[in-house]
């Protein structure tokens, strides 16, 4: 059995985050709270956000990925903001971390480039047309804010009925631009 370094630094600053604040968290305390040699931990990750942006990934999105194009989107989008919930002080703290790799603008750029590749390859091989990309990259950056703001007000909407609002919303008009797809298949349908 293998230790996953990157799983060990993710759920130790999860866990700091309950004791201190996710901005006053240092490089130090991490590694002495799990035993990670400096070395190791850069061999692993950049700096701190590139640790948060794992946890992101790992932790918050996990079936939001390229080899996952298949999902079924409602059922992954209500995971997610129950992982967001379960986790909500750190995802509060860092959302409003400003700064070079903040997850906030890795959110956007990681919604916006799944949900490129995720039309795609539902469309098909031929390439989508330009409104289909344009309603994509709209309906991501939507997404995104939403969530966001829904993070930063402490969640005022349950998960349920959240997720349901926003594939609502990315479903409209979404079947006549899905019209030219070669596997005819809608997105946002239950």
């Amino acid at each position: 059995m293998s230790i996953d370094v990157k799983k060990i630094l993710g759920k130790a600053l999860l866990e700091l985050c309950h004791k201190q604040s996710l901005q006053s968290i240092t490089i130090s305390q991490l590694l002495k709270e799990t035993g990670v040699s400096r070395q190791t931990f850069y061999n692993h990750f950049k700096d701190k956000n590139d640790l948060i942006c794992y946890i992101y990934d790992t932790f918050i999105v996990p079936d939001f990925h390229d080899d996952n194009m298949r999902m079924n989107f409602s059922d992954s989008l209500l995971q997610t903001f129950e992982n967001i919930q379960k986790y909500h002080v750190f995802m509060k703290q860092a959302c409003q971390m400003e700064g070079q790799n903040c997850l906030k603008d890795y959110i956007i750029e990681h919604c916006q480039h799944f949900d490129l590749k995720w039309h795609q390859d539902l469309y098909g091989s031929k390439p989508m047309p330009d409104e289909l990309k344009f309603a994509t990259i709209y309906h991501a950056h939507a997404s995104s804010s939403m969530t966001l703001s829904w993070i930063l007000s402490d969640m005022p909407v349950p998960c349920v009925e959240i997720v349901d609002m926003i594939v609502q919303m990315r479903g409209l008009g979404m079947d006549k631009l899905f019209e030219g797809s070669e596997n005819k298949i809608q997105p946002y349908h239950k």
